[in-house]
């Protein structure tokens, strides 16, 4: 569950002292630097969206290491560097996930099944069980003796040995999700109901096996060679043309757990598997439990809360130096580093790769790979054909956009990031966003949005809101004004339906007629893991220096 505690924030708040001032980066900016033309306004008026009921099938695969590593034994010679003595009990993978299953709330719109995956040399399905149980009590006594294994139930001891075979894991979960929506497949349901299937795959190690032609020699799985096909055979199974209409997604999240000294090779492959899987990767590294939660997806009948606002001024963006600049093009490369670089400031991808110049000027250091900006020059990115959705008359590439936040998929894949969510991070901040802003976007750098590099009082996170630049303290501005910001309850139509107003003021302007963009970030009430991402653009009018919004505006 990505950011459960965090609320709506518009203001100012203090954050804490975490890094020392760079004392350059102090000194006063010239206002005339500043191409700031003068100062705007925001008026917006927008509802959160109504629920939007529907029945869906929620199936769980729960995939457990039970290799030896678990238990309190001197680490196999073949691999001396393993840990050991993780969950001797199963305390950290069982007890949780009984508490999970135990707490459900039922859910008239959501039918809940469950499936149990063991693995250490092999995969099995344990206790002779096959496919998935609708009966949670059923689950959980199947859970249950899965723990208490050779032990009593008060003294449970699950039967750990031999290596982590994840490859075996992976594949019997492919077999098991196949072989179920074959079956879904052929049910004449009226409107037909799709399966979300939910993988939770926990592991406490890296999956070292043993080869086939010698018990005293070691293989250690990889996720390009063994792993990674295996990850995208499952993904593919909502697309098989005779099943795939009876599975409305499929998610692979990993969970890490050790006992203080963690494998960096074994966080780092289940984070690589969680991203391939679409999923989230989760880290219990010092003894925790595990928090099974984290991972439920939210029911499709719930209440959307709104979570936070954002107001980007598109046609300006404070640059590198500090200095508040034109981008004629809103790209996130002002018009002056453009014309330097030799790309078109009033084109937003100038060789018409289908690549933004900020995105290759973030990655290679250049907004085009030949200088002049050509067609014939530039760089085809081949490694993202598969994202190809056509070719415009001008020999532009367009690439396919599964998300909402102005990157495409191209982009997110050379980025790192996340093609299945707006805010790769977890910090709720928009990737395109945060990226023209410069605030980390990748994979575990959500801290960095709310941390104060300058010691200036401000973090990066409110300096969004207050329109000040992240790249330099606040004490470098001089006669500059920041934005003040009023959010209102407008009405509520309907007790699923909250109203807002929103003003903005003071809003620095490179040009007269801004394009002014809100980003309005909703959650369910009961589950804040899946946060949805809504905008809308409108220009300043020049008369009033207000940009509006309406409720209509925002998709």
């Amino acid at each position: 569950m990505k950011n459960s505690g965090r609320t709506l924030l518009v203001g100012l708040s203090v954050a804490p002292l975490l890094l020392a001032c760079n004392s350059e980066k102090l000194k006063p900016i010239d206002p005339a630097l500043l191409q700031v033309v003068g100062y705007g306004k925001v008026d917006a008026h927008f509802c959160t969206s109504p629920r939007q009921p529907a029945k869906q099938n929620l199936k769980y695969v729960f995939i457990l290491d039970h290799s030896q590593s678990n238990q309190a034994t001197i680490p196999n010679p073949l691999t001396p560097n393993d840990v050991n003595n993780t969950d001797p009990a199963g305390s950290r993978r069982f007890g949780p996930l009984v508490n999970f299953i135990s707490n459900l709330v039922p859910d008239p719109n959501t039918i809940l099944s469950y499936a149990l995956i063991d693995f250490n040399d092999t995969a099995w399905q344990p206790q002779n069980s096959s496919g998935f149980l609708a009966d949670g009590t059923a689950f959980v006594s199947l859970v249950t003796k899965d723990w208490i294994g050779s032990g009593t139930a008060a003294n449970p001891a699950p039967n750990d040995a031999g290596f982590t075979n994840y490859e075996d894991a992976l594949k019997l979960a492919q077999q098991l999700i196949q072989k179920d929506a074959q079956l879904s497949a052929l049910l004449p349901d009226n409107p037909p109901i799709t399966t979300v299937y939910e993988i939770i795959f926990v592991s406490d190690g890296v999956p070292t096996i043993a080869t086939p032609s010698s018990s005293n020699a070691t293989y250690t799985q990889t996720f390009t060679t063994d792993i990674g096909p295996v990850i995208q055979s499952i993904m593919n199974l909502k697309y098989d043309p005779n099943f795939g209409k009876a599975i409305a997604s499929i998610t692979l999240n990993a969970a890490y757990y050790s006992n203080g000294q963690p494998l960096v090779a074994a966080q780092s492959l289940l984070q690589q598997m969680a991203q391939a899987g679409n999923g989230e990767f989760l880290s219990f590294a010092t003894g925790e439990n595990i928090l099974y939660q984290q991972f439920a997806p939210p029911p499709r009948d719930l209440l959307n809360l709104l979570t936070d606002v954002f107001v980007e001024n598109v046609n300006g963006v404070w640059w590198d130096d500090g200095r508040f600049m034109l981008d004629s093009d809103g790209d996130g490369l002002p018009d002056e580093i453009e014309r330097q670089l030799g790309s078109n400031p009033n084109a937003v991808d100038s060789d018409g790769n289908g690549v933004s110049d900020l995105v290759e000027y973030r990655t290679k250091g250049v907004a085009c790979k030949d200088p002049q900006c050509s067609v014939a020059g530039r760089d085809p990115y081949a490694i993202c054909a598969g994202f190809v959705t056509g070719t415009n008359p001008d020999g532009s590439v367009q690439f396919s956009s599964s998300t909402n936040d102005g990157l495409n998929d191209c982009e997110k894949y050379v980025l790192g990031l996340s093609r299945n969510s707006y805010n790769t991070n977890g910090d709720l901040i928009p990737d395109q966003f945060a990226l023209k802003a410069s605030i980390p976007v990748t994979p575990g750098s959500a801290n960095a949005a709310f941390s104060d590099p300058f010691n200036d009082g401000v973090s990066n996170y409110n300096k969004l809101k207050l329109g000040l630049p992240v790249q330099v303290s606040k004490n470098s501005l001089v006669d500059f004004n920041s934005r003040s910001t009023s959010l209102e309850v407008e009405s509520t139509p309907s007790p699923d339906v909250t109203c807002y107003h929103l003003q903005v003021d003071k809003v620095a302007l490179a040009l007269t007629t801004s394009l002014i963009r809100i980003h309005l970030i909703q959650n369910g009430a009961a589950a804040q893991d899946k946060p949805v991402l809504l905008r809308a653009e409108a220009n300043v009018d020049p008369n009033s220096m207000t940009a509006n919004f309406a409720p209509g505006d925002f998709k």
